[in-house]
């Protein structure tokens, strides 16, 4: 059971220091162990005394005026052993410069003239007690904070997070760090045999065995379910032979846990490296589990062909540009057959990277790997409707399977549609090609809720992948868009030209209008026409651009 709090009260005379006492008693008595000190060096005897129990010190008053250590002096010395205790200067005879050093080195807390009024004191020092506590519980909050976020939750050793902030802290950027990564490639079939206790068990003993095999001069984590990271300021070959002399005993006897002995198969990997030491014995990792090697793989530049490294860079820059909103939309217009003119454009995503524009074929992979593709399809709706608000032209918008797979989608794009105040008719959404509905069951409704809100569906690709004659099923589409593939060889390829002309059909039998893509040459358009083919899209007309073109060149 943890001793009440305690409130310390420092001055040289008796009967001040018993008057304080008794006043502190009658209020705070109750709740507070009142301890009383006629000098410095008494109250710090009293100091050590509290230190020593689980009780806090909340609050210390001090006189100024003391034999030997003044009090100034004594508050800013207590200030290194006791930051957050709250320190109230009680006197009459202070100087300006000693309540200036008081505060400013020892975080004076309140200064009260002698005579103090009872009422003034009473609420200075609940006031100072209240600040105490709350300072206390942010602090252990945030302890807990940090716990969660840099040691792991079931071994409590210091996790990938952790690493990451040790590497970036040192002071010299230039400094090279050694790194083993160990991957336990057993760990899944012990889960699927025994279960996820015992796994946890035999995690946090490996651990154990290897800090105490490293005798503490080495930094161990545990970075993922199955990895260990060590990091050390040795050389990489001194610290793969510290880690080669533990990988022999785990070769020659098993780990036991409650009498049963595990045999665990491990890959084994090191770099050397300032920040991104991590990464480079990640690749290596990479390789090791490839080869399927219980040796060490090394890493070498040979290891970056793999391009793990550089998508890790990219993958970096798309959350950057999300981050800052440098999502931005291109456009390229769409031609109407009938009337010679563009009269809507589909948007397209890009990402500003410093000076260049990165392009969807090489990004647009990596944000599906890490999740990031919902966001980049929000803002870009977002931009587009933004961009669109006060303009006379329709357009599109492809649509992935990460914003369909949400049953609020179609609320938020009717939120942004009333706030950029654009009738619902005028955008078209996309679904790309490789969007299976049968993988998410709120897609397909998604997609009937646009439709209900007024919005225009456009099946993208058509005759490749999932689109397909299937999901002419599913929902009815307004457009679809027939696949580059089939248009870019129309003139010479008489079965391109048969099932060009057979989806024409197809669309014109559901209501359906059908929109060519990569149309890049005069020969390809005048077929397009002659097959009664209502819209046009590619780079005979315009390639995509930041910008409209001008009122003139929208009429061909």
């Amino acid at each position: 059971m943890n001793e009440k709090p305690y409130i310390l009260c420092i001055d040289d005379e008796f009967f001040i220091l018993w008057n304080l006492k008794e006043q502190l008693k009658k209020v705070f008595g109750s709740s507070f162990t009142i301890e009383t000190a006629e000098s410095a060096e008494t109250a710090k005897e009293i100091m050590k005394e509290i230190a020593g129990t689980s009780a806090d010190l909340a609050v210390v008053i001090c006189d100024h005026v003391m034999p030997g250590q003044k009090g100034d002096e004594f508050l800013i010395e207590m200030q290194e052993s006791h930051p957050r205790t709250k320190k109230i200067m009680l006197t009459g005879q202070a100087p300006a410069q000693a309540i200036g050093n008081a505060l400013n080195h020892g975080c004076l807390y309140r200064y009260l003239s002698k005579p103090w009024d009872a009422h003034d004191l009473e609420l200075t020092i609940k006031q100072a007690i209240d600040a105490y506590f709350q300072e206390k519980s942010l602090e252990e909050k945030n302890k807990e904070l940090a716990d969660n976020l840099y040691f792991h939750r079931d071994t409590k050793y210091p996790n990938f997070e952790s690493l990451v902030k040790q590497l970036k802290a040192e002071g010299d950027p230039n400094k090279n760090h050694s790194i083993v990564l160990i991957k336990v490639v057993s760990f899944p079939i012990i889960i699927k045999t025994f279960g996820i206790e015992v796994y946890r068990k035999l995690f946090k003993k490996l651990l154990q065995l290897l800090t105490v095999h490293l005798q503490n001069e080495e930094k161990v984590f545990h970075i993922d379910s199955d990895e260990i990271a060590v990091l050390s300021d040795l050389p990489e070959p001194s610290l793969v032979e510290k880690i080669r002399s533990f990988c022999m005993i785990l070769k020659s006897d098993d780990l036991v846990l409650d009498g049963v002995g595990f045999h665990l198969d491990c890959r084994y990997s090191s770099a050397a490296g300032q920040e991104d030491c991590f990464y480079k014995a990640k690749l290596a990792l990479f390789r090791a589990e490839a080869q399927g090697s219980s040796d060490f793989v090394s890493y070498t530049d040979e290891h970056s062909i793999d391009n793990h490294l550089q998508n890790f860079q990219l993958s970096q820059k798309i959350q950057s540009a999300i981050t800052k909103k440098q999502i931005v939309p291109y456009f390229q217009g769409i031609v109407d057959n009938q009337t010679k003119q563009i009269r809507k454009f589909e948007c397209l995503a890009r990402i500003k990277d410093r000076d260049a524009i990165l392009t969807p074929d090489s990004f647009l992979n990596l944000a599906r790997v890490t999740g990031s593709i919902r966001m980049i399809g929000l803002q870009m709706i977002d931009e587009s409707m933004n961009f669109f608000s006060d303009k006379q032209f329709d357009f599109s918008i492809n649509l992935t399977e990460s914003e369909l797979e949400y049953k609020s989608f179609s609320k938020w794009v009717e939120s942004r549609l009333s706030h950029y105040k654009i009738d619902p008719s005028r955008v078209t959404f996309e679904i790309l090609e490789d969007i299976s509905f049968s993988e998410n069951k709120y897609s397909l409704s998604t997609i009937r809720d646009l439709k209900n809100i007024g919005c225009e569906i456009a099946i993208d690709d058509f005759g490749v992948q999932y689109s397909n004659l299937a999901r002419l099923l599913e929902f009815e589409p307004d457009y679809l868009k027939i696949d580059g593939q089939f248009i870019k060889n129309l003139p010479e390829n008489k079965t391109a030209y048969l099932l060009v002309q057979g989806i024409v059909e197809l669309a014109r039998g559901i209501g359906a209008k059908v929109v060519a893509e990569f149309v890049d040459r005069p020969a390809i358009q005048d077929m397009i026409e002659t097959l009664g083919i209502e819209y046009s899209q590619g780079y005979l007309f315009m390639k995509p651009s930041p910008a409209l073109p001008t009122a003139a060149n929208l009429q061909l």
